[in-house]
């Protein structure tokens, strides 16, 4: 169950990115700045702070999805060890940082803090995919 809690701040920062696209997509579609049929398939030109909403919410069912997986799996099996959660919480820490480097402008933005948050959460989510796989070894083989 102490697995549950990093994913439900994932979860909430998922459903905030829903919000905030919604929230910019109408605000350009009121200031007539794109259309309404642009976003049949995403064609056009879409103003950078709009892209970046897209990419930032996108970006959330890329990676996380394998963290959600690890979770689950953890929670299932049941017998995971301290560091297992601490990796979940490392993963769930360094994806804290990106998505507030991904709140500002990409355009102006250095990209090297960004970067190195996502490849930190990337270790520890390996560190936590590498942590099952020899958990399950040692248990059954």
């Amino acid at each position: 169950m102490a697995f549950i809690f990093p994913m439900v701040i994932m979860a909430f920062m998922k459903i905030f990115l829903t919000f905030r696209l919604l929230y910019k997509a109408y605000g350009f579609l009121k200031g007539k700045k794109i259309l309404l049929k642009q976003f049949q398939l995403y064609e056009g030109d879409f103003p950078d702070e709009l892209r970046s909403a897209r990419y930032q919410f996108q970006n959330m069912f890329e990676i996380p999805i394998l963290f959600y997986i690890l979770c689950l799996i953890n929670m299932f099996l049941d017998f995971s060890y301290t560091s297992d959660l601490v990796f979940a919480w490392g993963f769930v820490i360094f994806r804290i940082i990106h998505f507030f480097f991904r709140l500002k402008n990409q355009r102006d933005l250095n990209i090297r803090p960004r970067t190195l948050a996502f490849v930190l959460s990337l270790i520890f989510l390996s560190l936590g995919w590498s942590s099952l796989f020899f958990n399950v070894i040692s248990r059954y083989i």
